[in-house]
């Protein structure tokens, strides 16, 4: 059969398009993979907050893919249609707009249940913490730590722990992007009773404070930190010599890599310039370092040049960086140590109408801390069987009132022994977890 001139051009033009649309196809496959890598989101789009990808790999989600947090792990229709309402930000991109310190998430159900079950624990959590004082010897405290994960899987801890969280919906109002402060609260418990709780310092809400947005709580509500961590300086020294990458042999050693750390620079090689010139002055103050612990030395101003190259490589990009930001400007809602967190919530401060707190006991999600000093023993903790705990434990006020119950009531002293307040370890109400610090926005008198 013998095709016509015209035959072989539509031959060919067919055969030319199903190439160009093969090549069209592979080109936008790649065009699609490439916008959700995290090179794109860093470099491409997301060039205004270069020090997130630092803490990105810094993090236990390093394997993660942006998108995956920050759109969902939702099918390609769906990751199409939510990807055009990011359009939005383009022109703030290319005409310029203020340095974001929060992002937008999706609900935990298109993103954190991708890879986490929202099945109950079954098994609370104990966790050993290492902190080393800022003094000659570094010495050493460590606290142990049971968090109450599990609550009413544990029997005789019904009622108590973290799990509540999910077992209830908890509605609230957020008057910030940070979502730092909360004025109003509500709970539903899983018998169907409603509770509304108010912050009493601030006054009853009007207007369009009372009408804004009930926001229900979701997981990053409280791990908004998670896959991009800024940690405390003190904290990322504290776990250096825990894990014996430093060694607290050398005097100083944690006072003085707090120091360093903390310290502003703008260029790698003034990073550099700060590393040489603490260490010149390192050994200036102790000469025979080098020589009583030449490994531990090495070991040392090699982990701090490491640390300092990797932070300065980022700062040289920040283009768009405004001055004074630091860790701090990051909020962590875990815990209440650095930031509010925990106490944003169970603060003292938020009562409902029949002035009961919010619960603010520190056993409602840990025991009480368990605190070894170097050299010492222990005697902050409960004997090795724990009667029954007393119903003014669970009260949601004990916090408050646990300072003046003890007067008049030697029953204190069968579980607790001598009761002495203080923060020397010494006996168990002079625990320094508890005491001797001051915890951000908890308040024990607001009630």
């Amino acid at each position: 059969m013998i095709f016509s001139d015209k035959a072989w051009w539509i031959f060919f033009a067919t055969v030319a398009l199903f190439i160009v649309f093969i090549f069209l196809g592979a080109a936008s496959i790649k065009t699609w993979e490439y916008t959700n890598s995290n090179a794109f989101c860093a470099d491409a789009c997301h060039n205004v907050h270069p020090e997130e990808i630092y803490a990105h790999h810094a993090s236990r989600h390093v394997q993660i893919k942006c998108v995956e947090c920050h759109m969902g792990r939702l099918s390609t229709f769906e990751m199409i249609a939510v990807k055009v309402t990011h359009t939005s930000e383009l022109w703030g991109m290319l005409t310029g707009y203020d340095r974001p310190l929060t992002a937008h998430l999706p609900a935990s159900r298109d993103s954190c249940q991708g890879c986490h079950s929202m099945q109950p624990h079954q098994n609370d959590s104990i966790r050993v913490l290492a902190h080393y004082e800022p003094d000659e010897t570094n010495t050493e405290t460590r606290t142990r730590l049971r968090l109450r994960i599990a609550g009413d899987a544990v029997r005789r801890d019904r009622g108590q722990g973290m799990r509540l969280h999910t077992e209830q919906q908890v509605r609230f109002i957020a008057t910030d992007a940070q979502k730092l402060n909360i004025p109003w609260v509500e709970v539903t418990r899983s018998d169907g009773r409603t509770m509304i709780y108010r912050d009493v310092t601030q006054g009853r809400l009007e207007g369009e404070s009372l009408v804004a947005e009930r926001h229900v709580m979701d997981c990053t509500d409280c791990h908004n930190r998670v896959g991009h961590p800024f940690e405390n300086p003190e904290v990322v020294v504290d776990e250096a010599l825990a894990e014996g990458q430093l060694n607290p042999r050398l005097p100083y050693l944690k006072a003085r890599l707090v120091d360093l750390l903390n310290q502003d620079f703008t260029t790698k090689e003034e990073a550099l310039h700060l590393v040489e010139a603490a260490w010149e002055q390192y050994l200036r103050d102790f000469p025979n370092i080098p020589k009583e612990y030449p490994e531990d030395f090495a070991k040392t101003k090699q982990f701090l040049v490491e640390r300092q190259q990797l932070m300065a490589q980022l700062i040289t990009r920040r283009k768009f960086l405004e001055p004074g930001i630091s860790w701090q400007s990051f909020y962590d809602h875990m815990g209440h140590k650095d930031f509010p967190g925990c106490f944003r919530c169970h603060s003292g401060k938020h009562l409902n109408a029949a002035g009961d707190p919010i619960p603010v006991n520190c056993t409602l999600c840990h025991q009480i801390p368990v605190v070894f000093r170097e050299g010492n023993t222990a005697k902050n903790a409960l004997p090795p069987f724990v009667l029954p705990k007393p119903d003014s434990h669970r009260s949601p006020t004990f916090l408050h009132d646990h300072r003046t119950l003890f007067i008049g009531d030697e029953s204190c002293a069968t579980c607790h022994g001598d009761i002495r307040f203080g923060a020397d370890n010494k006996s168990f109400c002079s625990n320094s977890a508890c005491h001797g610090t001051t915890w951000p926005n908890l308040s024990m008198d607001a009630n």
